[in-house]
């Protein structure tokens, strides 16, 4: 047991060794302050926290600037070392009891409380939740990987109607006026590839056609979409439409480059259909119409021999 004060005229030094039998041995960081905020008593776990020698008197102002200008001990996250040592001051007996949470330099977090005792002083009691700590973080972790996990097409590593419906959560929330660029790419005649090569095959060309998507957007802010099927989408934001038809036409050429083997089509090689539309967005209203025009404008591709990007301007080609 380690006190600060060897004053046996105290009726403290009556009292605290009693009380150190039992905080001794508590795996708590404990300490007792006087009315001035002078330390009193420690046991070691406390001043193992605030990294001092057993025994040694120190004011609690004292130990926080030492803390802070050592790096080492209890965090206190401030531009302002003294500015915050006196705001904490103000709150350290404005109430009988109080619980907050604290961290320190070695990764440590303490839940603490601090009971004013009348006429003795404020008792401290920190015990260790480190390892709770680390659980609950772990535990957000998880969940924000599930949340990706969920947002995410298993086959193509795309986003999926999930994650087309929080980005879209995401645009109408910001208050502002977008101008959105979509683009839909379906496969052509995809169910006879499926019907003649099997679904294995088919996974491996949906991986293919979404990985040429991928590399090809090399714009701004673009969001690959997995609709289903063979259908995908490519959101971007603040993108001209002239640019956009160049990420199209680069998605359409990298499919031609990759030569993928097709059974049923004319030129025997895996091809695209895409629509092209670009609308200010505003609210839900006009994402739903600009998603409606590039629908629109996949299908004019589809009815026009596909292999084609159709649009505005009458930006196709075959």
């Amino acid at each position: 047991m380690t006190f600060s004060s060897n004053d046996n005229s105290d009726p403290l030094a009556q009292i605290l060794p009693v009380a150190a039998h039992l905080f001794d041995n508590s795996g708590a960081a404990i300490s007792l302050f006087d009315n001035q905020d002078w330390l009193l008593y420690g046991n070691a776990h406390y001043y193992d926290l605030i990294c001092y020698p057993q025994g040694a008197h120190l004011s609690w102002p004292d130990i926080v600037r030492d803390n802070y200008s050592q790096g080492h001990g209890l965090i206190a996250e401030t531009d302002d070392i003294e500015f915050w040592i006196q705001a904490a001051l103000a709150k350290r007996r404005t109430r009988t009891y109080r619980q907050f949470e604290i961290d320190a330099w070695d990764g440590r977090w303490l839940l603490m409380t601090e009971t004013l005792v009348p006429e003795i002083g404020l008792l401290g009691i920190g015990v260790d939740i480190t390892q709770a700590k680390n659980m609950t973080t772990a535990l957000k972790q998880e969940y924000q990987n599930a949340l990706i996990t969920a947002e995410t097409d298993l086959l193509t590593d795309m986003g999926n109607r999930r994650a087309l419906e929080r980005l879209s959560n995401i645009l109408l929330s910001k208050g502002r006026h977008f101008q959105v660029a979509a683009l839909m790419i379906d496969i052509d005649q995809f169910i006879p590839y499926n019907d003649t090569l099997g679904h294995f095959q088919g996974d491996l060309c949906l991986q293919q056609v979404a990985q040429v998507i991928q590399s090809s957007l090399k714009v701004g802010e673009t969001y690959p979409i997995r609709l289903g099927g063979d259908e995908f989408l490519v959101l971007m934001l603040g993108v001209p439409m002239s640019l956009a038809q160049q990420v199209a036409h680069r998605i359409r050429n990298g499919v031609h480059k990759s030569a993928i083997p097709h059974p049923v089509t004319s030129s025997g090689l895996v091809t695209l259909s895409m629509g092209l539309a670009s609308r200010e967005i505003a609210d839900p209203e006009s994402l739903s119409l600009l998603l409606k025009d590039a629908d629109d404008a996949l299908y004019q591709a589809k009815r026009s021999e596909r292999d084609r990007i159709s649009g505005p301007q009458g930006c196709s080609e075959s």
